[in-house]
């Protein structure tokens, strides 16, 4: 059955090859791929190569994007986040923010219309970043797929709109600093640890970061997304425009994770070590943590109910 499949518009279609390749990928890594985090660039500069109109690239890459899901799903990775829309974005014309945001709402409709094959295939689907800028339609259907589908670990998919990881990072610090008000926490609580525990990607049903950062399109930019999330990933930019993007690519991507895993786990193995020194185990300060991440999921979780 196909992961995101509405109305039939996204069906994928595996060559035998493909198929025998993906087996070849899924079956034969060692690495455990399980997380992917993508930068979806080259949407207007594939429509302007094509004579098309801007919006129709814009179009063609939301399409793309479910093909992803479907590839990476059928290859066994669990989690994929995208930056659909940075905060950045608003500098752009506002006809091309209402164009995507016109794209966003067309989506996200076809999801609502198909909750029951979501609930169905258990697929997890978050909206991240600072959604209060979105349209009201746009906050209603993202809340309420994030609500319905919150408890499901099939499969994540982390849609980032309005967002950067400044943005993020701000918010996380605001969020430790009413905890420590509400004496929640201690100061001398916060470390790097805790941060990262408190990123919503974190805190998936997965709970694991980005093996992979990916950029499409061949800029060499990371463009404010995921940042902390995606400090020991590996980084790959790909000189192919997102609407272009592969099964293909897809499969290569996921070939230079193999050959260069084991350095990157042992590089992150080092790292931890050297800031795991000079910590102590301190019961009280697990509790007080623990709390905290509890209070954390629980205002989540009040935002989706309201």
């Amino acid at each position: 059955m196909s992961v995101l499949e509405f109305n039939n518009s996204n069906n994928v279609h595996y060559s035998w090859l493909q198929r025998f390749a993906g087996n070849i990928i899924r079956y034969g890594c060692t690495s455990r791929l399980q997380h992917i985090a993508i930068v979806m660039d080259g949407n207007r500069r594939f429509a302007r190569d094509l004579k098309l109109e801007r919006a129709r690239g814009h179009t063609l890459g939301a399409d793309k994007l479910f093909d992803v899901c479907q590839w990476c799903h059928d290859l066994g990775i669990k989690e994929l986040s995208v930056y659909a829309f940075s905060l950045e974005n608003l500098k752009r014309s506002q006809d091309e923010i209402d164009t995507l945001m016109n794209i966003a709402r067309l989506k996200l409709n076809e999801i609502v219309k198909s909750l029951d094959k979501i609930h169905e295939q258990q697929i997890c689907i978050r909206v991240i970043g600072n959604l209060d800028l979105l349209p009201d339609d746009i906050q209603q259907s993202s809340y309420r797929l994030m609500k319905e589908t919150d408890h499901y670990k099939n499969f994540v998919l982390n849609v980032c709109l309005y967002y950067t990881s400044r943005n993020e990072i701000t918010s996380i610090i605001k969020n430790l600093a009413q905890a420590c008000e509400k004496d929640l926490i201690h100061i001398d609580d916060i470390d790097d640890d805790l941060i990262i525990e408190s990123l919503i990607v974190s805190t998936s049903q997965t709970g694991h970061l980005p093996d992979i950062f990916l950029r499409t399109s061949g800029e060499l930019r990371l463009s404010d997304f995921m940042l902390l999330q995606c400090r020991f990933s590996m980084w790959i930019f790909a000189d192919v425009y997102w609407p272009a993007f592969s099964v293909w690519h897809l499969y290569w991507v996921i070939l230079q994770f193999e050959m260069k895993s084991k350095t990157l786990t042992d590089i992150q193995k080092q790292c931890k070590n050297i800031l795991q020194q000079g910590k102590t185990t301190d019961e009280k300060r697990n509790e007080r943590i623990h709390t905290y991440l509890n209070w954390l999921e629980q205002q989540r979780i009040e935002r989706l109910k309201l």
